[in-house]
């Protein structure tokens, strides 16, 4: 089997992005030719192991075919955070809420009403940087380990 780092070697490319934060439509299109087959997240190269991220608090990515080339790329230049850990339940929800109100404040014309919604907008800000300051977001590096 081929080297699959994005997906794209088995099926239509990732199911997820970034954790599962983002669907594959966020995956871009200069990811592969227009055939689908070729592009830079398609490796040609044959499979030398599987693999998967962990991170420090036990979460852990899906299991992937990699070439020694892709193995190292990701240990190298993907692996330094851990998505789950930065984007616990509670960072999602206020992220939500600050995307509502930036969404209301471009549609906003009543200056009054806008200073409000950028006041709330401020205080989803202030509750994001608690959740950093207590630990609750956290930035853990992953590690990429062969499994069997």
């Amino acid at each position: 089997m081929r080297c699959n780092p994005f997906g794209y070697a088995t099926d239509a490319g990732p199911a997820s992005l970034m954790g599962g934060l983002y669907g594959p439509e966020y995956a871009g299109k200069m990811t592969t030719d227009r055939t689908g087959i070729h592009g830079v997240a398609v490796c040609e190269s044959a499979y030398a192991a599987r693999y998967r991220l962990i991170c420090g608090q036990g979460h852990t990515g899906p299991v992937m075919e990699l070439c020694e080339r892709h193995a190292a790329m990701i240990a190298r230049r993907m692996s330094s955070t851990c998505t789950r850990c930065v984007w616990p339940p509670a960072a999602l929800e206020i992220n939500e809420a600050i995307n509502r109100v930036q969404t209301q404040l471009s549609r906003t014309y009543d200056l009054v009403s806008a200073a409000r919604l950028r006041d709330h907008a401020a205080e989803l800000g202030r509750q994001m940087d608690d959740l950093i300051a207590r630990g609750i977001i956290a930035r853990r590096p992953l590690q990429l380990v062969e499994v069997s």
